[in-house]
């Protein structure tokens, strides 16, 4: 297992990439554009190279890309649907100039069309773009909360997307407060031993690429999304000792997205999980 943080652009990337490699991160994710926008901007790409160069100078592995907050390829509205599938297509192709072989991407919203007709959209969607995608770059869902009208907050709603394709197409990113939001116990050693059996049965451990190690400000099965730093939530530290020390492959990406991201807390966070896996 690799652990590492999100990191943000604000104050240059190859300052910051140098930041958490003092704090002993192997591995980062970051926005590849503004997380809240529409636009990317145009590839610097001799910029882009001397990234991606000093993360394997530092050995930095592997680099993972989250999807802006946009995007929502299941949405009811035809415009957004046009330019969510515009954006994820950018910032595919972004990753592959970066060599991150992982975007990540949360399951969208069904905006009151109905989950049924939200997953299938979403299908469509992934179906009708995936051949255009760069080889080695594997979109992953990340399962979410469950507020309003969100898709992917159960295990088998992320299987209904997965399995409409070839086996090793797409990934999970699996995020323990988002699954403790909808429900799932990620709190303690039982429940997280539960959750993964649950996981392997419904999609299959083979899946999951990315590990997201959040704690919850909110009490299990809320559907609030509301990340806490690591032992200062509802969540406790039994559940991430148990996760932590799971037989993942060497190479399993497990990435922080607490409060406060480019912060000491950081290193703080860090620190306690490099403690639970001593």
């Amino acid at each position: 297992m690799r652990l590492g943080v999100h990191m943000p652009l604000k104050g240059g990337f190859a300052a910051n990439l140098w930041r958490v490699k003092e704090y002993g991160c192997e591995t980062v994710q970051f926005f590849a554009g503004n997380p809240t926008g529409w636009k990317m901007a145009a590839p610097r790409l001799p910029e882009i190279e001397k990234r991606a160069n000093l993360a394997r100078e530092l050995s930095i592995y592997p680099l993972v890309i989250h999807c802006a907050y946009l995007i929502n390829l299941a949405t009811p509205k035809a415009e957004f649907y046009q330019k969510s599938v515009r954006l994820l297509n950018e910032t595919m192709q972004r990753a592959a100039l970066y060599g991150a072989p992982y975007v990540v991407m949360h399951a969208g919203s069904h905006g009151g069309a109905g989950a049924e007709r939200g997953l299938e959209q979403l299908i469509e969607a992934i179906w009708g773009n995936l051949p255009g995608w760069p080889a080695g770059v594997k979109l992953l869902l990340e399962n979410t909360a469950g507020s309003g009208s969100a898709l992917g907050a159960t295990f088998e709603e992320l299987a209904r997307v997965l399995k409409a394709f070839p086996a090793d197409a797409l990934g999970v990113c699996l995020d323990t407060m988002h699954g403790w939001a909808a429900g799932y116990d990620f709190g303690s050693a039982d429940g997280v031993k539960k959750c993964l059996e649950q996981f392997d049965r419904i999609l299959g451990l083979k899946r999951l690429c990315l590990l997201h190690l959040n704690d919850a400000k909110t009490a299990r099965g809320s559907r609030l999304d509301r990340h806490e730093h690591i032992g200062h939530g509802r969540m406790g530290l039994e559940g991430f000792r148990e996760l932590l020390r799971q037989p993942w492959p060497a190479e399993m990406p497990a990435i922080l997205e607490t409060p406060e991201m480019g912060s000491h807390w950081d290193q703080k966070n860090l620190e306690t999980l490099r403690r639970l896996l001593e």
